[in-house]
């Protein structure tokens, strides 16, 4: 008996288990996209009739909105302003300052500069800030580091040294060290020349007041004036402001 040819697509099946091959999915996937496409041209379309039939309303509208926008985002930066405000005016006393992280006196600081009028006001405080716990710009451009102390002890010259050295790597800025407590005679003496500007607790007392201004030239005729650097006469009697209060005993 003469055998049968086995057809070559049987034994295609065969050799694959016996399973025919499916076929495959998203062949027609082409199509799709072609409907979708020109559904896309369609309501543009549509959508550009409606504006030219209709352009005056869109317009008014658009104005509308884009004013709502506006108010919207005007009356909340109106709120944090004003909540900055007051929580600089609870806080911004010595004897609060005594009792404050080191975290929150940098918050304190970021405040006295934005309410000078310093704009780009940035914390760079940290495990890696590198001596730099602020960056910010006065209104008459000028560029600021400014290093916090939250200390209960005097700062020396390490630290000085330590804020020169961060310098180097902000080019074009001005140095600030602002401290809650005092500055030894061999950190004044070191920082002597270098251009740094020294705020120590009776400075930052006279800053708090608006006696004292970091960018003399935003703040013209409000007022008595000091350089930076240079430590004036407290301008209200002993106490008022806390100058005799205790010094807290961990630095920041």
């Amino acid at each position: 008996m003469a055998r049968r040819r086995t057809p070559a697509r049987t034994v295609r099946r065969r050799a694959s288990g016996g399973r025919r091959p499916r076929r495959r999915k998203g062949d027609d996937s082409w199509f799709l996209y072609a409907v979708a496409a020109v559904a896309f041209v369609v309501v543009a379309m549509w959508l550009v009739d409606v504006v030219v039939a209709n352009w005056p309303l869109v317009i008014g509208g658009t104005i509308a909105l884009i004013a709502a926008l506006a108010g919207v985002l005007l009356l909340r930066h109106r709120v944090i302003e004003t909540r900055e405000r007051e929580w600089l005016r609870d806080n911004a006393r010595l004897e609060r300052v005594d009792h404050m992280t080191g975290d929150r006196f940098e918050t304190l600081v970021e405040a006295l500069l934005r309410r000078e009028g310093f704009h780009g006001v940035r914390r760079i405080g940290g495990s890696g800030d590198g001596g730099v716990d602020v960056v910010a710009t006065a209104p008459g451009g000028d560029r600021f580091v400014i290093q916090c102390k939250r200390w209960g002890t005097s700062v020396g010259s390490p630290q000085i040294r330590d804020l020169l050295g961060a310098l180097h790597a902000y080019p074009g800025h001005r140095g600030v060290l602002v401290t809650s407590a005092t500055f030894t005679a061999p950190a004044r003496e070191y920082a002597a020349g270098t251009g740094l500007t020294l705020i120590d607790r009776a400075l930052l007392a006279a800053w708090f007041t608006g006696a004292f201004t970091l960018a003399p030239r935003a703040r013209r005729g409000a007022g008595r004036r000091f350089l930076p650097g240079r430590r004036p006469a407290p301008p209200y009697p002993d106490g008022e402001l806390g100058l005799e209060g205790a010094l807290g005993d961990e630095p920041a």
